[in-house]
């Protein structure tokens, strides 16, 4: 493997970088070591992902590696290894080319700055920029770098306060490994350096990686592009991208007199946009994180966080996703319902998945289909819902009724054995989650019929059959268990009636039961592997809403704040973060999405046709309020002040301009018990 590398010079001037403080986190150490727990902050615009560090490029080789779990480098999104012979050492076949690293560099009086005497790297979702400070002796540059929004650039800026230019050179490496499969050529342009590589991958991709600098304002700045060299300005590119971050962030409000959750709810955010593709919303970009493999069941909790914080373009591109490969999907199974692979591509042409018993999971139909049908309604438009949402969601409810349903001579009806949740392995009778899942699609399907006064046959079996599924689930001791041939098994699966498939209404009696006693034990699996000793922040959150729909409020906030404890230095969530016994996946995106599904829910979620507001909320709360929208299409402005309500609004959603449900009356249930009936504005 050659080494090739390329450096950049140009004489820097002098400026200061502001940094945003609200709600920033900054990471100090010394030297060029990584302090415990350290990982890159991750920065992407849902195409280009990298992972910037504290020396204000991408970790040097050395420390690139999977340490915590995480692939270091630059990604984009659908350029991928994969053909004959190639076998990722990550589970999936198809893994993101890596298109390595930048080093920032700085020469003073001549000579070449080695390791910082001391750093620092702040970080502010609201800002989405790493920016780092590395002080050399008597000398500080601070650089600032951050994905530009709407093209595969890279922006850094480095300046050095204080201190004489004159003495000052600054430098930048890109470090590029040509091998057989990525190989290239370097050629000098009037304003920096182009790469032009052959990458051989799923098909063979040539592209060029343009490296220009400019001095602008006192600064030193670097565009990197990976496509379309970038022609603007620093001050526009920086402009753009505080508008679109600014945009998204203003979608919804929330303003809770906890700095923990406030917090959550920002990173959860920033991490959902950043693995929002234009195909869909995989867990993670870079290869240890699936290399942007969509997973349908992952791809559920990201949709209903993003819908919950008014998201509404972001969500639907997973919807969009499955309307598009519906085709595939349903070729499957010879147009007898539609069978996602467990893990797709862009393209959706065949399983990423390594072998293994997941392979044997039905369930993520019925999250396809929750998927869809909650874009329709929170979007509150119909005619997104005929002609996106329900060709998908009846081919759902197709493929359970044609392939995984069977009809018993006495009446009954019941799932096949497959593999509920992982923990449980493969060939489950009964499984309860996948149950749910099948009759929370059956009921989605027949309800959309209805609504749109098509294929009333196959709505009315539909509904029928759900009912003779609610009477298959397995239960023990007044409560539901995970599978029939495993009833005494600690699963999560068994709080699936209540979420993420809310099937019974509140307080249904052995649905309850079966959230107390997995509350009581859920410590003993509370990863979705057999690892670790603690409550992974997926599991914290699915039980804490969980609790919220079993009308046991007061256990949701305690339970959100377990799955804060998980978070990394940045609060970045983790798929599993326990030190010295198992560091998994920084930035995984499915924990970020459950976790700002539950922080919203807790403040507002439809259920029994009841809006409840605060039900989650712990009466100590007295000063809160938030802008949110509502599952069945409007948004709810409330706040409270000194424990009285002081605001309660409530406005028709105006996504696309349309004028969707029109008038309409909705039952409010305050955080006090007390219900209001309020008029949806228009």
């Amino acid at each position: 493997m050659k080494r090739c590398i390329v450096t950049f010079n140009m004489m820097a001037m002098a400026a200061v970088c502001a940094v945003a403080a609200d709600g920033g986190r900054t990471v100090c150490g010394m030297g060029a070591e990584e302090p415990t727990g350290y990982v890159p902050v991750m920065l992407s615009n849902g195409s280009l992902c990298m992972t910037a560090d504290f020396l204000g490029g991408v970790p040097s080789e050395e420390t690139r590696k999977r340490k915590y779990g995480i692939t270091r480098g630059i990604f984009i999104v659908g350029k991928r290894f994969g053909g004959p012979g190639f076998r990722s050492p990550h589970g999936i076949q198809v893994e993101a080319f890596n298109f390595w690293r930048f080093a920032l560099k700085v020469s003073v009086d001549g000579k070449r700055c080695g390791a910082p005497d001391r750093w620092s790297q702040t970080f502010d979702p609201l800002v989405a920029r790493s920016i780092t400070t590395n002080v050399f002796g008597n000398v500080t540059r601070v650089a600032e770098t951050f994905v530009a929004p709407d093209e595969d650039t890279v922006v850094v800026r480095q300046t050095f306060p204080g201190t004489d230019l004159a003495r000052i050179d600054a430098g930048l490496n890109y470090i590029i490994h040509n091998s057989e499969r990525f190989y290239g050529t370097w050629t000098t342009l009037p304003d920096g350096h182009a790469f032009d590589y052959t990458a051989l991958g799923l098909s063979t991709y040539k592209g060029r990686i343009t490296v220009r600098h400019a001095r602008e304002d006192g600064a030193f700045v670097t565009f990197i592009s990976f496509g379309k060299p970038y022609k603007g300005t620093y001050a526009a590119a920086s402009a753009r991208h505080a508008a679109v971050w600014g945009k998204y962030y203003a979608a919804s409000e929330v303003d809770v007199p906890d700095a923990d959750i406030m917090r959550m709810r920002r990173v959860a955010e920033y991490q959902l946009k950043c693995c929002t593709t234009k195909w869909s919303i995989p867990p993670g970009i870079p290869p240890s994180h699936w290399s942007a493999g969509i997973f349908a069941f992952d791809e559920m909790y990201a949709v209903q966080g993003l819908l919950s914080a008014g998201h509404f373009d972001e969500a639907r591109r997973a919807s969009d996703y499955r309307f598009r490969t519906l085709k595939t999907a349903t070729a499957r199974t010879r147009n007898t319902g539609a069978r996602w692979v467990w893990i797709s591509m862009e393209t959706n042409p065949d399983d990423c998945a390594k072998n293994g018993f997941w392979l044997e999971h039905i369930f993520h139909m019925s999250a396809v289909a929750r998927s869809c049908r909650l874009v329709a309604s929170y979007m509150d438009d119909e005619e997104y819902l005929r002609a996106r949402a329900y060709p998908v969601i009846r081919e759902c409810a197709r493929f359970f009724r044609n392939h995984c349903i069977y009809d018993m001579p006495d009446g009954s009806s019941f799932v096949c054995k497959c593999t509920d949740l992982e923990r449980l392995k493969s060939g489950r009778e009964r499984p309860f989650m996948t149950t749910c899942g099948a009759i929370d699609t059956l009921r989605t399907a027949a309800d959309a019929a209805e609504r749109l006064g098509v294929d009333a046959k196959d709505a009315s079996d539909w509904r029928a059959t759900a009912e003779r599924l609610l009477k298959s689930l397995p239960v023990k001791d007044g409560r539901f268990v995970p599978a029939a041939d495993r009833p005494d098994a600690v699963s999560m699966g068994s709080l699936a009636g209540y979420f993420p498939f809310p099937i019974f209404p509140k307080g249904h009696k052995e649905q309850t039961a079966a959230v107390d006693f997995f509350l009581a034990r859920g410590v003993k699996a509370g990863n979705m592997y057999e690892m670790g000793k603690k409550i992974c922040p997926w599991y914290a959150a699915t039980m804490a809403m969980a609790a919220l729909r079993a009308g046991e409020g007061e256990k949701v906030l305690p339970l959100i704040k377990e799955a804060g404890k998980s978070s990394g230095v940045w609060g970045e969530y983790w798929e599993i973060n326990e030190p010295g016994v198992a560091e998994c996946r920084p930035w995984f995106m499915t924990a970020a999405g459950n976790c700002l599904y539950a922080i919203n829910s807790m403040l507002l979620m439809e259920a029994d046709g009841e809006c409840r507001i605060g039900a989650g909320v712990p009466k100590e709360w007295k000063d809160w309020s938030f802008r949110l929208p509502a599952e069945s299409g409007y948004e709810v402005d409330f706040a409270m002040k000194g424990g009285v309500v002081t605001k309660l609004v409530l406005r028709q959603q105006a996504y696309n301009n349309k004028r969707g449900s029109g008038p309409r009356s909705v039952k409010v249930v305050l955080p006090d018990g007390s219900c209001r009936t309020v008029a949806v504005s228009i």
